[in-house]
C-alpha cells in the first residue's frame, strides 16, 4: 500500500517479517518438519467455527509462512495464501511442495491484493497476531467483501483489543498501551521474535496500529456483511509473563484470580446471497 503516511511504516514492517520469516522456519513455535509431516496447526475452536471446507475455496490474507494454509488445503480447502513478505511467501511455497498439498501463494499487501489477484472466494479467513499490522480496517474490510462470493464467510481469529493494551512484557496485569484507533502507529523496540526472544534482527521497531472491538465490528458490517458471531476466549496462544499455561489450550490468567479479561477473540461474517448489492469500492 502507498497511502501518504502509512508507506514507510508497512515497509519497514515488511522488512521485518521477511526476517522473521526465516526466523520462523527454523523454530520450534511453527514446527515445520511435524506441518510437512501431517500436523494440523489449526485451533480446534476454529476448525469447528469456520465449518467444513471441503471442496470450497478459501483466501488466507496476512498467511505468513503458511502452516495454516497447508493446514486448511489438507481439510479439503482449494487454498490461496497472500502475505506482503516475499520471503514468507517462498518459505510457504516451498513447504506445501514438501508436504506433498496443492496451494498457492502470493506476495502482495493485503489492502493492495484487488490490484493482483481476481476471482472471489466462499471462504476469507485470517488468524493470530494479524490486526495490529493494518493501517486501515475500514478498507481491510472492503477487500474482505471484495473477495468473498455472495454467501461466503468471513473468519477472523486474534489477540482480543482488550488484551493489546496489556504490558506484553509485564509479570502483572498493566495497562501499557492505547485502545481506541489512531492513524498514527505505535512504535515498539524489537526484541528477537515472538518465536524466539534470543534471534538476531536487523529491524529495530516495529509499527503497530491500534484497533478497537468497536472499529473492528463497524468495519466489517458497513462492507455489507452479516456478523454472525463474536466471540471472547479467556486465554491467548501464546505465554505472556503475566499468564499461566493451562493444559494445550493456551495461556490465561492465574488460578485464584480476582478478575477475569478477554484474551483472545473470533468473529465470522457473511456476505449476502444474490441480493445485486455493488460490490464495495477499494480502489
Amino acid at each position: 500500500m502507498k497511502e501518504t503516511g502509512t508507506h514507510e511504516f508497512v515497509e519497514s514492517n515488511r522488512g521485518l517479517w521477511d526476517e522473521w520469516a526465516t526466523i520462523h522456519a527454523g523454530s520450534a513455535w511453527y514446527d515445520l518438519e511435524s506441518v510437512r509431516g501431517g500436523l494440523c496447526k489449526l485451533r480446534p475452536y476454529e476448525i469447528d467455527e469456520v465449518g467444513d471446507v471441503r471442496g470450497r475455496t478459501l483466501l488466507h490474507l496476512q498467511c505468513q509462512i503458511g502452516t495454516d494454509t497447508v493446514s486448511w488445503a489438507r481439510r479439503g480447502a482449494v487454498v490461496t495464501g497472500v502475505d506482503f513478505s516475499s520471503r514468507a511467501v517462498d518459505i510457504a511455497t516451498q513447504l506445501a511442495v514438501d508436504a506433498g498439498v496443492d496451494a498457492r501463494f502470493m506476495c502482495s499487501d493485503v489492502l493492495d491484493l484487488p490490484q493482483a489477484l481476481t476471482g472471489t472466494f466462499d471462504i476469507v479467513y485470517t488468524s493470530r497476531g494479524v490486526l495490529g499490522w493494518l493501517p486501515d480496517l475500514s478498507r481491510w474490510a472492503q477487500v474482505v467483501a471484495h473477495f468473498l462470493a455472495p454467501g461466503g464467510v468471513f473468519y477472523v481469529t486474534d489477540i482480543h483489543p482488550i488484551a493489546e493494551v496489556l504490558d506484553h512484557s509485564a509479570t502483572e496485569v498493566r495497562v501499557s498501551r492505547p485502545y481506541f484507533p489512531r492513524a498514527e502507529p505505535i512504535a515498539y523496540r524489537v526484541q528477537g521474535s515472538y518465536a524466539d526472544r534470543s534471534a538476531q534482527v536487523v529491524t529495530e521497531v516495529e509499527y503497530l496500529w491500534t484497533h478497537s472491538v468497536a472499529e473492528l465490528v463497524t468495519a466489517v458490517a458497513q462492507a455489507g456483511l452479516v456478523i454472525e458471531f463474536f466471540h471472547e476466549f479467556p486465554w491467548l496462544d501464546r505465554p505472556w509473563p503475566f499468564l499461566c499455561q493451562q493444559g494445550e489450550q493456551g495461556w490465561a490468567l492465574p488460578p485464584g484470580s480476582d478478575g477475569e479479561l478477554p484474551l483472545f477473540m473470533s468473529l465470522r461474517a457473511r456476505k449476502p446471497a444474490g441480493d445485486g448489492a455493488p460490490r464495495p469500492h477499494v480502489g
